[in-house]
C-alpha cells in the first residue's frame, strides 16, 4: 500500500541568524591528488606584491606547485547545511528535527596552477653583490635571509629553490644577496684558470675543494664560488657533492648568458665581434667550439646585424648593490674577502 506524497510534511528548514563566514575552494585534480596522497603535500597561503602594472593576488603554494586563486561569483547561491533540532516549547517530545543552513556562499575560489617568472621576482629581491673587493658591507637594520625571502615570494618550495639555484644566490652572515653578472663571469674566469692551473679535465669530474683553494688566490671567497658550482653541476645519477661535472654545451651557454648581460645590462648594445672573442677567450679551448649563435639563441637579440644585446630583464646591479670603490678597496684597512669571511668557511 502506497503511501500519498501529500501526506509526507517534509524535512523542517531553518535560517541561522549569525551565518558563518565560509568560502568553497574548487580544488583541480592535481591539487586534489596531492591532498589525499598517503603523505599530503603542505599548503601556505601567499599574496603576490601589487604593481603598476598588475594587481596583488593570492596564490597557494604546495611543495612543488603554485596556484593562484581566483574569485568566481555564481548566480546560485551554495548553502551550508547542518542537522538540527529544535524544540516545541509546548511539548519537548514534539522537537522537528530537520536542516539549518549556518552559511550562504555566493562566489567560489578557484585554485588555478600557474607558471610564474620565479627567477626574475627573486633577482628583484635580493641585494646586489656587485664586487669581489668587498671590505665593508654597510650594515643593515633589518638583514633578510634566505628563509625570510621565500616567506615573502609567492612560490612553492621547489620553484623557489630552484629560482635561487639559478642567480647563484647566497647568504652571508643572515643576509641575502646574489651576484651580478660581472661577478658570475669572473668566478668563470677564475674556475676555468683554476682547472687549468691544477691540470683538470673539463670534461671528468672535478676536486671542488682543490679548485676553491686556488681560486681563492684569485681573490674569489669559496662561499661565493659554491652557489656557481652548484649551478653549473650536473647531476649523473649519484650525486658527488665533493666533484663537479660540468656539460660543455650547458656550460658554454650560461657563460655566453651572464658576459653577454654583464656587457649590455645598461642597454647599450655591443659588437658581435667583441661578444664572440670575449665569450671565447674566457672558454677552455676544447669548448670554444660551442660559443655559437645556436648556443645563444633565446637570450639574445640583434639591435642591428653586427650588434648584440641581452635579452631578458636583466636589473641593473648599480640598484641595490653593495660594493666598494677601488680607493677603498686599496686603503691600509681593507681585507679580502677570505680574511673577513674565514668564519664562512665549511
Amino acid at each position: 500500500m502506497s503511501t500519498s506524497t501529500q501526506d509526507h510534511q517534509g524535512i523542517a528548514f531553518y535560517v541561522a541568524h549569525e551565518q558563518q563566514n565560509l568560502r568553497l575552494l574548487e580544488l583541480p585534480p592535481i591539487l586534489l591528488e596531492l591532498l589525499t596522497s598517503q603523505h599530503p603535500s603542505k599548503l601556505s597561503l601567499k599574496s603576490t606584491v601589487s604593481t603598476e602594472e598588475t594587481s596583488g593576488h593570492a596564490v597557494l603554494c604546495s611543495d612543488n606547485q603554485t596556484f593562484q586563486l581566483r574569485q568566481v561569483h555564481s548566480s546560485n547561491s551554495v548553502f551550508l547545511l547542518q542537522p538540527s533540532c529544535i524544540a516545541n516549547d509546548t511539548d519537548q517530545a514534539s522537537a522537528s528535527h530537520g536542516m539549518t543552513t549556518v552559511a550562504k556562499c555566493e562566489a567560489t575560489l578557484e585554485a588555478i596552477p600557474q607558471s610564474i617568472q620565479c627567477t626574475h621576482q627573486l633577482k628583484a629581491a635580493i641585494p646586489v653583490l656587485s664586487s669581489l673587493e668587498v671590505d665593508n658591507i654597510p650594515p643593515s637594520t633589518q638583514p633578510r635571509g634566505k628563509l625570510a625571502i621565500f616567506d615573502d615570494c609567492p612560490f612553492s618550495v621547489r620553484e623557489f629553490e630552484q629560482a635561487w639555484k639559478d642567480i647563484c644566490a647566497l647568504e652571508v652572515d643572515g643576509q641575502a644577496f646574489r651576484p651580478s653578472s660581472e661577478v658570475l663571469w669572473k668566478v668563470w674566469r677564475s674556475i676555468v684558470s683554476g682547472c687549468i692551473l691544477k691540470g683538470f679535465s673539463f670534461d671528468q669530474d672535478i676536486d671542488v675543494s682543490s679548485l676553491a683553494r686556488t681560486i681563492e688566490e684569485d681573490d674569489v671567497p669559496p662561499f661565493v664560488m659554491r652557489p656557481v658550482v652548484e649551478r653549473l653541476r650536473v647531476n649523473n645519477g649519484v650525486a658527488l657533492h665533493g666533484y663537479l661535472r660540468m656539460s660543455p654545451v650547458e656550460s658554454v651557454q650560461w657563460a655566453g648568458t651572464v658576459l653577454l648581460e654583464a656587457r649590455t645590462e645598461d642597454g647599450n648594445a655591443m659588437s658581435v665581434a667583441a661578444f664572440f672573442n670575449d665569450w671565447k677567450d674566457g672558454l677552455p679551448e676544447s669548448w670554444r667550439r660551442y660559443a655559437t649563435w645556436e648556443t645563444i639563441k633565446g637570450k639574445s637579440m640583434q639591435p642591428s646585424e653586427d650588434t648584440i644585446l641581452f635579452n631578458g630583464s636583466g636589473l641593473s646591479a648599480g640598484k641595490g648593490s653593495y660594493s666598494i670603490t677601488k680607493a677603498e678597496s686599496n686603503g691600509p684597512q681593507a681585507r679580502r674577502w677570505h680574511e673577513k669571511f674565514k668564519s664562512s668557511r665549511r
